[in-house]
């Protein structure tokens, strides 16, 4: 074989292996750009996030500061009632219901 023909099959063989290598970097940056992206935009409603917890925990203990102990007292129990899902007035509706 000729020492030209054996360069013409280096050349070639190498330039393929370095299109190839290149379009797999572009391929790598390109999801890796992307993945930066959402991680960026995950930090920023953490941020966001905190932000908003701070000042609702800083507003909540101003108010009871305010308030004393007697306003936290009622605080929780006004807690605890909201996640029982009925009223006082509803409560005692259905126990007049039933004693009728």
């Amino acid at each position: 074989m000729d020492a030209f023909a054996k360069m013409d099959i280096f050349f070639l063989v190498t330039t393929i292996a370095v299109i190839v290598l290149a379009v797999f970097m572009a391929m790598l940056l390109f999801y890796f750009l992307r993945t930066a992206r959402d991680i960026s935009e995950i930090v920023q409603m953490i941020k966001k996030e905190s932000e908003r917890f701070v000042s609702g925990v800083s507003s909540a203990r101003h108010n009871m500061k305010g308030r004393g102990v007697l306003g936290i007292l009622q605080t929780i129990f006004a807690l605890v009632q909201s996640f029982s899902g009925s009223s006082k007035k509803d409560t005692f509706e259905r126990r007049k219901e039933k004693s009728k």
